[in-house]
């Protein structure tokens, strides 16, 4: 989902959200709101997406190529939030969430022969076990509306700082005399900056405690020496604990 339909969905649940509540408002006075709340949520992030490069080195003289392939799939992810309300309806908050998921990489390369030109050979290889980890800090501007008094619904937006580390193919190393290959991998880390805009629905078993959906977009891109431009992060969706003080 790309950012533009993800805000075209906020703003018609905002629509809708404001409409019920006025309804509901009308017939059951909320109770009166608590002032920090802290949001524990466990979900999925189903974004998939593919990480590839090509290299070429010099050997016996002549011109080789490596280029290397590897998913970078969807998975679990887990989110703490919390905040402090400043009047009714408005309040600053600010979140952590982590994602992480592995995969293999495949490899191929020409290698030249070390005793003829142009004798190229093609070598195919893999790489296990690459983890991609994601750790975000999302910064957020939070607009409650109170539908009755156990449910209300929470509209967000602000920046997020998305720390990405990834590990890759690196190189390949070539045995001297010989068209073989050993894969190299190494890790490459950088920090995405992005924007996170979010629905929160709450339904409240009592005062303080209850249970909550999240529909999020929270995602940016980050140039790796490897990967420029690569994009992180994206849609997510939850359930999990809240807790009202």
């Amino acid at each position: 989902m790309t950012m533009t339909k993800m805000t075209s969905v906020l703003v018609l649940m905002a629509g809708l959200t404001t409409a019920v509540a006025s309804e509901a408002q009308a017939q059951t006075k909320p109770a009166p709101a608590s002032r920090a709340f802290v949001n524990i949520t466990g979900g999925a992030q189903p974004q998939r997406r593919e990480l590839g490069k090509t290299d070429t080195f010099t050997l016996y003289e002549e011109k080789a190529t490596l280029t290397s392939s590897q998913p970078i799939k969807n998975g679990v992810f887990f989110d703490v939030s919390g905040g402090y309300r400043i009047g009714q309806s408005f309040a600053i908050g600010a979140g952590f969430s982590s994602f992480s998921t592995t995969s293999s990489a495949s490899v191929v390369a020409t290698i030249p022969n070390p005793l003829f030109f142009d004798q190229l050979k093609t070598v195919t290889s893999s790489a296990d076990g690459l983890e991609h980890t994601e750790r975000g800090i999302h910064l957020q501007a939070v607009w409650f509306v109170p539908v009755t008094d156990k449910i209300d619904v929470a509209l967000s937006a602000g920046p997020s700082f998305i720390q990405v580390n990834q590990h890759l193919v690196s190189s390949v190393t070539v045995p001297t005399g010989t068209q073989n290959i050993n894969v190299v991998t190494g890790t490459e880390e950088g920090t995405a900056k992005g924007v996170n805009v979010g629905f929160d629905g709450t339904y409240l078993f009592t005062r303080n405690i209850g249970v909550g959906l999240m529909i999020r977009y929270a995602g940016g891109s980050v140039d790796l020496p490897s990967a420029p431009g690569l994009s992180v992060g994206g849609f997510q969706g939850g359930l999990g604990a809240r807790i009202r003080f």
